[in-house]
């Protein structure tokens, strides 16, 4: 089937033109100047006023570790996502039970094939015992493998059964080994642990349990030493590493100047960009995230970072908690679930905030949100761009159409939001994955089991 889009503002990885697409067998075909005659097609989409940006790639989802039920929320929270212009999400190892064996892949890659209705990869899990596994997992199409350098417990163990311990620098350092000899991707959470451990203790025997407890227990400081080490322990295997979730700036600079000597590319989120640690404090439990929302000279230099092009990828960082697993931390913030719903957000939040306010490029927007994540995630040249030969994945945004963040409305369990309230400019009403319209209208056009799993292209 052939597919002609015409009047529409493409966003190409070289800038944004006016041209037409053709899309054949689910591919971009053509990328056509405006003017040039049109061939045959079997349907023609008028995208006069709109812009067409890649399909957005979020790299960092959690459907299936936030709560019980995981196949409810991939059928309708991926409907969401589809409905907000992401087209692959990679979901994290989080589940019951977690990622981190041959067996447990399997079973959890067949939980999404049948109920994702956006294209998905997904991440293996680092437990410090699964080493001798990790090729294997790479085999079976893991695009890469999460650690964290931290954990909630004192101890280092997982805080549930659905989780990940903390992994030790002995662990990341044979981890990064193995993974370096098939070139594997490893994703980090990093925080210093016992930092975290320590301040977390303080605040807690002095009775506090109020919001701002919850930021200061999260030092900044933290975040900086954990980058550095794994930047060091990156630079001695010669490993790729993805820091995830980057919430401070002097954290982002430290990536971006270890760079070409390390491999290494980090994301950023739009609540850590949006909303500073004044905001956490009047939202409470529904910003609760890890690390924590930063004070606004950190949210400001974060910015700067992104402005000067060094931010690989925007993730969301999604975990679709129940309203009540998040208005636990009324009493105590402790209680809160600890993370933030995003998929939904992801694209028009920064198309508003970054684009129309801040003046960002849309050839940096497809960047971050698209063209970054297929590169770092090895899903290019498949995925994350408008070009020939690559799957029609497209998002098609109306900037003159404008919404309001109501977390009742979002698809899921996790039906609230840390931007509850806030003005979007700019909506997505079309997106298009491998070139069938999966969402128009207000409508969601395929069904659950609709996205195809998704392997490194090299």
């Amino acid at each position: 089937m052939k597919t002609l889009i015409i009047n529409g503002l493409v966003v190409l990885e070289s800038g944004e033109v006016q041209a037409d697409l053709l899309i054949d067998q689910g591919k971009i075909a053509g990328i056509l100047a405006r003017g040039t005659t049109l061939p045959q097609a079997d349907e023609i989409i008028d995208a006069a006023g709109l812009v067409i940006l890649p399909g957005a790639i979020d790299v960092h989802t959690h459907f299936t570790g936030s709560h019980d039920f995981p196949e409810q929320e991939l059928r309708e929270g991926t409907r969401g996502a589809a409905a907000h212009g992401v087209t692959t999400i990679v979901e994290m190892p989080h589940s019951l039970p977690p990622a981190t064996s041959t067996k447990n892949f399997i079973s959890k890659r067949e939980m999404l094939a049948r109920s994702c209705s956006v294209d998905f990869a997904m991440w293996a899990g680092l437990d410090g015992n699964n080493v001798s596994q990790l090729a294997e997992l790479d085999a079976l199409g893991a695009v890469a493998f999460k650690a964290f350098l931290c954990s909630g417990a004192v101890n280092g163990e997982a805080t549930d059964e659905k989780g990940l311990p903390r992994l030790n620098d002995d662990g990341l350092l044979r981890a990064m080994r193995e993974l370096k000899t098939f070139d594997g991707l490893i994703g980090v959470h990093a925080e210093n642990h016992d930092i975290l451990i320590g301040a977390g203790s303080e605040l807690r025997q002095a009775g506090r349990k109020d919001t701002r407890a919850h930021a200061l227990a999260g030092p900044e400081i933290a975040e900086i030493e954990a980058v550095g080490r794994v930047l060091q322990i990156a630079k001695a295997t010669g490993a790729r590493a993805h820091i995830v979730h980057v919430s401070s700036a002097k954290a982002a600079q430290l990536i971006a100047d270890s760079r070409p000597a390390v491999r290494a590319t980090f994301e950023t989120c739009p609540h850590y960009l949006m909303l500073d640690e004044e905001d956490l404090v009047r939202i409470g439990p529904n910003a609760r995230c890890g690390p924590p929302i930063r004070p606004r000279p950190v949210v400001d230099a974060l910015w700067q970072v992104l402005q000067s092009g060094e931010i690989d990828v925007l993730a969301s960082d999604h975990c679709p908690y129940t309203p009540e697993q998040k208005q636990a931390g009324l009493e105590t913030i402790w209680d809160a679930g600890m993370g933030l719903t995003g998929v939904e957000t992801l694209g028009p939040m920064f198309f508003s905030e970054g684009h129309l306010k801040r003046g960002v490029s849309l050839q940096d927007i497809a960047r971050m949100t698209a063209t970054g994540p297929a590169k770092a995630f090895h899903l290019y040249p498949q995925k994350g761009a408008i070009a020939l030969g690559f799957d029609a994945d497209l998002a098609f945004y109306d900037p003159a159409s404008s919404w309001t963040v109501e977390g009742a409305n979002f698809q899921g369990l996790g039906k609230w939001s840390a931007f509850e309230g806030m003005t979007c400019q700019g909506k997505v009403v079309r997106t298009i994955i491998r070139g069938v319209t999966v969402f128009s209208e207000g409508e969601m056009q395929v069904e659950p089991g609709f996205g195809q799993f998704q392997t490194r292209t090299h």
